[in-house]
């Protein structure tokens, strides 16, 4: 009897500050992939960076990108990583999508965010990139900084690893697009 050859699985992010690239490392230790970091051509460090992600990210705007050390379009599954930038998709993300889009085989998103934005990021990345992804993740940063996000983050893995055989089709997603996030008290 052949055997079937293992998925290949990406976990691609971009992280300006550090929080992102600790959800993106437990994803690929939780699913067993690889990782692989986007990189721009231009430092964001200090408040000229930091005001440069919020002008970007608002206008829609796409800045160049460095060489990826991956081929994310060879990959079975990508995750997509992104931070909050001013409730928008974080603009090295969306210079990403736009590369690969109509390339990329079964895709899930996840982000971290101060409190909100990521229906509208996960939206955008889903008109980018054509398709809506199997699941996506929205972790805050104090879920991040007081440990809560690692059983998240375990949970969304076994979901996309459990939605993969499904060859594309939106197995569900740890919250559907267009859902409210509920308030924590």
């Amino acid at each position: 009897m052949p055997s079937i050859p293992p998925s290949r699985v990406l976990v691609i992010y971009f992280s300006r500050t550090g929080t992102t690239r600790r959800a993106a490392e437990m994803l690929a230790q939780a699913s067993g992939a690889e990782l692989c970091a986007i990189t721009e051509k231009r430092s964001r460090l200090g408040p000229w960076g930091y005001a440069r992600c919020l002008w970007q990210a608002a206008l829609g705007l796409s800045p160049p990108l460095k060489p990826l050390g991956c081929e994310p379009a060879s990959a079975d599954c990508v995750f997509i990583g992104t931070p909050i930038w001013g409730w928008h998709l974080s603009s090295p993300v969306r210079s990403f999508a736009r590369r690969y889009q109509g390339q990329l085989g079964r895709i899930a998103f996840f982000c971290t965010q101060g409190g909100s934005g990521s229906d509208a990021a996960f939206g955008e990345l889903q008109r980018i990139l054509g398709r809506p992804p199997l699941a996506t993740l929205a972790l805050t940063d104090a879920e991040m900084e007081d440990g809560r996000a690692a059983a998240r983050i375990e949970a969304f893995a076994r979901l996309v690893k459990g939605a993969a055989p499904l060859a594309g089709a939106v197995a569900g997603a740890s919250r559907p697009l267009g859902t409210p996030a509920r308030r924590r008290a």
